[in-house]
Parts: C-alpha cells; sequence; structure tokens
C-alpha cells in the first residue's frame, strides 16, 4: 500500500522496522492521523459525506486493528487534538469550503442516474472533520483500559514532548508528518496499514535522515513543511504556481530551492514573490510568523498534568497573537478529563466562534435565519455561563460569529447582558442522591433526560423540593452532576419555568417521552430516542420540524402523490432523520437524498449549540465550586451527556423511500408486511431488523404528535397542529 503522508519528498525517504523490535513498546500515537488512515483504507465508506453522522463500521475496524497491536505485544497511547492552535480554524473552514465543489459533482453525478461514478466523487470529497469522530475511538479505548489522553492544543506538539520526555515516558511516536516541525526524538512512524501487519514491520521517516538528505537544519526544514502547508497554515502560493514549480503536485524539497534562493530566509522569499502574494494571500508571512511563534511556544501537559509553554522565558508579550488568550489551568483538566470538548474553550481563547460549513453547502433561508439569529441566544447564554467563572476581561468581551457562507457578515454573541443572572437561575438545583432515588423507577434512571422531565410531571411536590435556599455545594456522584445539569438545560430553554415546574414546552416533551419510554426500554435506547425526542421539540420551537420548506431543487423529497401525501410524507420522514437505524458495521448502501443531508445540517446546527450548552452547564458547575473535587465521578462526564452522537439520514431516507415509493394505503395488512421485508432486501439490504425499526420510526411519530396535541394556541397554533394530525392520519393509512 502506497504511503501518502501528504509529501512526496517525505514518502521517498521512508524506512521500515520489523514490529519484532517493537514488542513491549508504547507508542504514542497521533489520534486524528490514525482515524485518518483508517478512513482512507480498510474503513472507508465514501458515502459519509452523502449521508452525515458517523461511519457505520469504523468501531469494528477500530477493534480490528488495536487486536493486532495487542497480537504484536505494542501498547498505543492515543493523544488527541485540544483546542484549535491559532491559523487551524481557517484551515478548518478553508478545506471544507473546497470540499463542497467535490460533493456538489458528486450530487450531480447521482442525479444523472451515474452512481458508480458518484461514489467515488463523494469519496475524494474529504468532507469529514476527524475531530468529530473522537469519541467512538475514545470508547474503544475505555472499554479496553487503554490509556488515552487529550493535548492542551496540537497533539504533535503533546506527543514531541512526550518523546523527550526524561523518563522516557513512551518508546516512539506515530502519526502525520507535522510531527516533523517539533523538536522530537527522531523517527516518525506511519499508521499501519493492512500491508504494515501482514509484512510485520512498520514504515516512517527519520528526521536526522530528512536533514542529511536535504543538507539543511532543522530551523530550515521547519520552515519548508510549514510553506508545504500544513493544518493550521495555508501553503505558499507561489510553490502552487506553475510558471514557478512546473512539477505538482510540489514538495518540500521545492520549499528548500525557493529558500535557497533567497537567502534561506521566509521573510526574503516572500518579498522576492510579494507580486502572486499580493494576488492570492497578502497576509501570508504575518500566518507563517504566527505558525512559527506556535511551534517555538507551543503548549503542552506534563505527565503531573501542569500546562507548560515550550522557551516560556522567551514568550513575548503580544503571545495572545499566536497562543491565544489564556484560560484557566482548571478548565484544561475538564478537556483532558473528557468533561468537555474543545469547541468550547476555543470560543473563549480566540473570541470567536465558528459556523463550519455543511456538507450539503447549500444555504436554505431557514439554514441562515437558524445560525445568524435564532441560535445566537443560546449561544450567548453559554458563554454567560462560562465568562465569569474565569477572569474578570472575559465577562467584557464580546463573541464574533464567523460564518462560512457570508465573511460580511459577522454576528455579535453579547453575553454581558446575561450576567449574573443566568448562573444565578440555574445555581438554584441542587438535588442530592437521596432525593433523586425517591422519584427514581425500574424505567427513569437519574441522569438521563426522560428522568428530568417525567420526574416533574409525575411528581407534583418536587418542584418545590428542587429549589435550593442558596447556592449549590456538595453535588459529588455521577447521578447528582448529570440529573442536575439536565433540569439546568430544561430551565435554560424554555421547558421549566423559574418555580422549576414544567411549562406548556416542557409537558409536552414529557408527554413524548412517557410514550416513548416502552420502545426505548425495549431496544435499550439504541435508537437515541430520547435525544431524537428533546431534538424534535427544539426544530418545532425553532420553526424547523414543519410541512414547509420542502426544496424540491433537491434531489431526494417525497415525489408521490398530491401535495398533501408529500407534505405529510416529509414531516414524518424528517421526524426519522433524528433517529439511529441499526445497520450492520459495514459502509451504507441503499438511496440517498440531498434534500434530507440538507435537513441534517439544520439538526446538526441546533444538536451543536446544545451540546455545548449542556457543557457550559457542567463546566460552569465545576469552576464554581459546587461538585466536589473527587475525579473518578468526573472522569469521562462528556460520555454520558446527550447531543455527541450525529445521526445520519439513512432512518429518514428510509422511511420517506418506504412511504413515498413503495407503500400504497388500500392494501391488506399482509401485504403491507410483505412490502416491509421486500423493502430492506431490496433498499436497505444491511439493516440489522428494518421492520421492527418501521414500527419505532411509526411509534416515535405517534409519540411527537400526541406531545403537540397537549400545546396551547400560544404555542403552536391550531392550523399547524393539524398539519400533525393530517400526517398522523396518512400514516395510520399505511401502517
Amino acid at each position: 500500500m502506497p504511503l501518502n503522508t501528504g509529501d512526496p519528498y517525505v514518502d521517498a525517504g521512508v524506512v521500515s522496522m520489523p514490529l519484532s523490535d517493537l514488542v513491549n513498546a508504547k507508542i504514542g500515537v497521533e489520534a486524528t492521523a490514525y482515524l485518518s488512515n483508517l478512513l482512507k483504507g480498510t474503513a472507508d465508506e465514501p458515502l459519509l459525506a452523502a449521508l452525515g453522522g458517523h461511519p457505520m463500521a469504523l468501531k469494528i475496524h477500530i477493534e480490528n486493528d488495536l487486536d493486532k497491536w495487542k497480537e504484536h505485544e505494542m501498547e498505543p497511547l492515543f493523544v488527541f487534538e485540544g483546542q484549535s492552535i491559532v491559523g487551524k480554524k481557517e484551515m478548518t473552514m478553508r478545506s471544507l469550503k473546497s470540499a463542497i465543489s467535490e460533493t456538489e459533482q458528486a450530487w450531480a453525478l447521482y442525479n444523472e442516474g451515474n452512481p458508480t461514478d458518484a461514489v467515488a466523487a463523494f469519496r475524494k470529497a474529504g468532507a469529514i472533520q476527524i475531530t468529530d469522530l473522537y469519541h467512538i475511538l475514545q470508547e474503544v479505548l475505555t472499554a479496553r483500559g487503554l490509556e488515552y489522553m487529550t493535548a492542551p492544543f496540537s497533539a504533535c506538539a503533546q506527543l514531541a514532548a512526550l518523546d523527550r520526555h526524561d523518563e522516557q515516558y513512551i518508546d516512539g511516536i506515530m502519526g502525520s508528518q507535522e510531527l516533523l516541525l517539533y523538536d522530537i526524538w527522531d523517527a516518525v512512524i506511519f499508521p499501519p496499514s493492512p500491508t504494515d501487519w501482514e509484512s510485520k514491520a512498520l514504515r516512517g521517516v527519520l528526521k536526522s535522515e530528512l536533514l542529511k538528505k536535504l543538507n539543511v537544519t532543522s530551523d530550515m526544514l521547519s520552515d519548508a513543511l510549514l510553506m508545504t502547508g500544513t493544518s493550521f497554515l495555508p501553503p505558499f502560493p507561489p510553490l502552487q504556481d506553475q510558471t514557478i514549480i512546473s512539477r505538482q503536485p510540489y514538495n518540500v524539497g521545492d520549499a528548500i530551492n525557493l529558500l535557497r534562493t533567497s537567502e534561506k530566509s521566509v521573510s526574503a522569499t516572500c518579498a522576492a514573490f510579494s507580486d502572486i502574494l499580493n494576488v492570492r494571500d497578502r497576509d501570508w508571512l504575518d500566518k507563517y510568523r504566527k505558525a512559527k511563534m506556535g511551534i517555538k511556544h507551543c503548549v503542552t501537559v506534563h505527565t503531573d498534568g501542569s500546562i507548560h509553554i515550550r522557551d516560556f522565558d522567551h514568550l513575548t508579550g503580544d503571545n495572545h497573537e499566536y497562543l491565544g488568550l489564556q484560560l484557566p489551568a482548571e478548565l484544561y483538566s475538564y478537556l483532558q478529563k473528557d468533561v468537555i470538548g474543545p469547541r468550547l474553550m476555543n470560543t473563549f481563547n480566540s473570541l470567536e466562534y465558528h459556523v463550519l460549513p455543511t456538507l450539503d453547502g447549500f444555504v436554505s433561508d431557514e439554514y441562515r435565519k437558524l445560525v445568524t439569529e435564532s441560535l445566537l441566544p443560546l449561544r450567548e447564554t453559554f458563554a454567560a455561563l462560562i465568562a465569569p467563572r474565569m477572569h474578570r476581561g472575559f465577562l467584557y468581551k464580546d463573541i464574533t460569529v464567523r460564518l462560512w457562507f457570508d465573511d460580511n457578515n459577522k454576528p455579535t454573541l453579547n453575553h454581558k447582558r446575561l450576567q449574573p443572572q443566568t448562573n444565578d437561575l440555574v445555581d438554584l438545583w441542587g438535588v442530592k442522591d437521596p432525593e433523586l432515588k425517591k422519584v427514581e423507577t425500574k424505567s427513569l434512571k437519574a441522569g438521563k433526560l426522560s428522568f428530568a422531565a417525567i420526574s416533574l410531571l409525575d411528581n407534583k411536590d418536587l418542584p418545590a423540593k428542587t429549589i435550593g435556599k442558596s447556592k449549590t455545594t456538595g453535588l459529588s456522584s455521577k447521578s447528582e452532576i448529570l440529573s442536575n445539569s439536565l433540569w439546568r438545560l430544561l430551565h435554560l430553554r424554555g421547558y421549566i419555568n423559574d418555580k422549576h415546574e414544567l411549562t406548556n414546552w416542557g409537558k409536552a416533551l414529557s408527554t413524548t417521552l412517557k410514550a416513548i419510554q416502552p420502545i426505548s426500554d425495549k431496544y435499550q435506547d439504541v435508537h437515541l430516542i430520547e435525544e431524537a425526542a428533546f431534538m424534535a421539540y427544539e426544530l418545532i420551537r425553532f420553526q424547523n420540524l414543519h410541512t414547509r420548506d420542502r426544496h424540491p431543487e433537491l434531489i431526494g423529497g417525497p415525489l408521490r402523490g398530491q401535495d398533501e401525501d408529500q407534505a405529510n410524507c416529509i414531516l414524518i420522514s424528517r421526524s426519522a432523520c433524528l433517529l439511529k437505524i441499526r445497520h450492520a458495521p459495514i459502509g451504507y448502501t441503499g438511496p440517498l437524498s440531498k434534500n434530507f443531508l440538507s435537513y441534517h445540517s439544520i439538526i446538526k446546527s441546533i444538536r451543536d449549540t446544545d451540546r455545548d450548552l449542556i457543557e457550559a452547564i457542567v463546566a460552569s458547575m465545576l469552576l464554581s465550586g459546587q461538585v466536589t473535587r473527587n475525579v473518578k465521578e468526573y472522569q469521562g462526564l462528556g460520555r454520558s451527556l446527550p447531543f455527541d452522537n450525529d445521526i445520519d439520514v439513512a432512518f429518514g431516507i428510509a422511511v420517506k423511500t418506504y412511504l413515498d415509493d413503495r407503500i400504497k394505503p388500500d392494501i391488506s395488512k399482509e401485504e403491507k408486511q410483505l412490502m416491509k421485508n421486500a423493502y430492506s432486501a431490496t433498499y436497505l439490504p444491511h439493516a440489522i431488523n428494518f421492520v421492527e425499526d418501521l414500527d419505532v420510526a411509526f411509534g416515535f411519530f405517534d409519540a411527537l404528535h400526541k406531545g403537540v396535541k397537549t400545546l396551547s394556541d400560544t404555542e403552536m397554533k391550531d392550523a399547524e397542529k393539524k398539519t400533525w394530525d393530517d400526517a398522523k392520519a396518512y400514516l395510520d393509512l399505511r401502517r
């Protein structure tokens, strides 16, 4: 299998090492490079960019690969990216935007009835963010008892620090060529391919050999690698100019040659090509300098948990320009312990919130309104929860929203107007285990969304008992932390009022959650139906779950029957997009829908914002001393918080195709059952039990309808409720 580190010159210098030399070795592994390597190889799922969500077979491929590590008596120490270093968000934005044109070509091929070429085009697009898949790997590592860590910022910087550790904490490092930018010992091992395991040898590159071959210093190699482009710095534009570098793609040797013609200085090289830079990227030199200083003064964590800034004695006064704003060390510890993710911290260290490109690349009016207007109050709320718990300077700092589709529109998050009342409002939630256990039932366990909502519906005396007389302290167990954080979430989102009673929205949500409880219990919530219920009401409240905005210009929407049939079908199918279908651990085979992928972008925007909010609630509780400092209780807590799973649209497509293309309302019950069985074999060959899952989707819609019917005219007009009644009647004829 050919190597592809990103640079042909580096690939040409590859060396190999027999696995027998690595017995009992502990190898530090860059998690992003490892996952990227799997997805380019055995775990390749080309239709991921057409479905959203997570790879259906990634977990089994990780398991199989880690079995090989164990078989050869090697131990991996995975290191995950933390906060984005300066420049990384811009590069992420750039790469995801460039992927949109690739996916548009793929959709055009699919629309023309050319599925084979469409699949190849989707594979080429590279529209997936590897960091979104971290939790899958982390769950496997946790189950296996394997150690891993999250870097404060760059995983490569962290691995370099471990590689140079005085006590030889690890025996080698594995990852991308960006490791060569840092002060490593020498060797960089590349993530293994199936061929490597078969040949019983790993491949990599020696930095010392590369320096010798190029006849350069380590600093000059670093400059050349930066010029070729990294995950946080765009390539030096003249390298991409075929009149300057005729042999494309360019490589690190070409960058070295450019430096040699300009006194081995990046600044002088920029001056020599100022005409190109002025047209292509006039700020490139400034970006380079920030990247260079970010590497020189990289932030890492010691094995004792303390934060370390490299070459601290020479840190310049403007270090916030290349390291970002300094956040409390305590927040870093919650990042390392999987309590919160990096997105929350990125918002504060850069004072920017990035709305990243969607998979579909379609900016509908409803999507634009959602991300530029509707979600801003939620983002201001999560900022208002955290800012007062940090340095007081953050209280007065507005946060700029960066939109992928509009460089000129930069909304501002003015969280100061929500302080201190936001924390004052929710800090009164401090229910302890004895009270929680009194209202637990066999089906309702503390720490779940269903418990938080239904406990207030079924226990009329509970609300008064949940209101503390002063700020909460002494929360210690996982159930206490989770339950109170979920109640705070429901409170801030308007499902609970200041008397800790359910609002009309809360009663509707609770009605739905109660109705789906038998389904959740039967299948152990494998469809993530409880989260789906909450997300459905969020969509309804943001005016995104309805029969309108059907976008016939996007392939894959309902086409059959009268307009009212299509309206009913899309409401039911959009609801099903919130559910996870049970699928064998193999890549998806089945129909696609850009229409539903566009809807997925709306769902994901709301889900990610709600995830930010629940993480901010927990972080605020921890930073303010409301939780006892017991690491065992909150280690990995983030994996128990909701909204961490991005759901693909496979279920929504299946329901739409079944209702729109296959089933007829006037056939017998027996014929309908035969059609259900036949549908799965034809359209979803790898579904585990489509007949059961279809019943789950229909039961979910019934439960939503039941909840919606409880709303007053203030929350939902009668005309809107009628669309739900019509869809329910439509569905009943097709069961």
